[in-house]
């Protein structure tokens, strides 16, 4: 379960879900249409570990990961948050 923040009509609301990032914006695109404005910057831990679950769910080869990872500013963090989750 990831915490995000949605910007909808300019006011921050805090949303729940199991979904990737890319599906809770299309879900929050779906439903509130351009009122959506996007997430507040999310933050490293949360897109790691919501990452790490697609690919642990088999939503994402380990390449698609490699390449996400190499895409991404903190890339040295995240690796080492990967680490501690592979226990």
């Amino acid at each position: 379960m990831i915490q995000l923040t949605a910007i909808v009509d300019g006011k921050r609301a805090t949303m729940l879900t199991d979904a990737s990032i890319e599906d809770a914006w299309n879900s929050c695109r779906s439903r509130f249409g351009a009122r959506f404005e996007g997430f507040a910057p999310v933050p490293t831990e949360t897109k790691a570990r919501s990452k790490w679950a697609e690919y642990r769910a088999k939503q994402v080869s380990r390449e698609e990961l490699e390449a996400w990872l190499t895409e991404q500013d903190d890339e040295a963090e995240i690796r080492k948050l990967f680490n501690g989750m592979r226990g």
